[in-house]
């Protein structure tokens, strides 16, 4: 590999540094990432530059997927998650901050739920009366109400917008 000797200064003591980087970074617009072949005082760094930030945005990938397949409903979960939520004294809780279990949101399992049945709820009464069947825990379990007591009117009729694209695209 040829490398190419690049001097910097450092701002804060004056002192120059001396790098050796790979020929091709070293013309880039002064974007390196080198190893210092001697320093003074101070080791001078540069921006790391579009390959490095690319790398971590393909790492950044891989770890926040399941690394699996994409299930059948995760689109209806995240729709769902973003759109709907609880009101609490006007507090808005949204679905995909509520546990529902070991490691499942309450938007996954509201997907789950919803996505086998999106065809047969043509009606939001019908929605209603499936919301009315998931209970929800408050008060660290001393009260348990329906998950329809407590989502707003506009959050019921979103998620039966949300459902009903989802049974006509889906």
């Amino acid at each position: 590999m040829q490398s190419v000797e690049v001097h910097t200064s450092c701002s804060r003591c004056q002192s120059q540094a001396q790098w050796f980087a790979p020929a091709s970074v070293a013309g880039s617009g002064g974007k390196i990432l080198a190893v210092p072949a001697q320093t003074r005082r101070c080791r001078a760094v540069k921006s790391l530059g579009k390959d490095a930030t690319d790398g971590w945005m393909d790492l950044l990938k891989h770890v926040s997927s399941s690394g699996g397949p994409k299930s059948a409903f995760q689109d209806l979960a995240y729709d769902i998650g973003r759109d709907v939520y609880m009101d609490m004294n006007g507090w808005h809780l949204f679905l995909r901050d509520v546990n529902a279990g070991h490691g499942l949101k309450l938007n996954q399992a509201l997907a789950q739920q919803l996505g086998v049945e999106a065809g047969k709820l043509q009606e939001q009464s019908q929605l209603e009366s499936l919301l009315k069947k998931v209970p929800v825990k408050l008060g660290g379990g001393k009260l348990q109400v329906s998950l329809y007591d407590v989502l707003p009117s506009s959050a019921v009729q979103d998620l039966q917008r949300i459902v009903e694209d989802f049974a006509r695209n889906g």
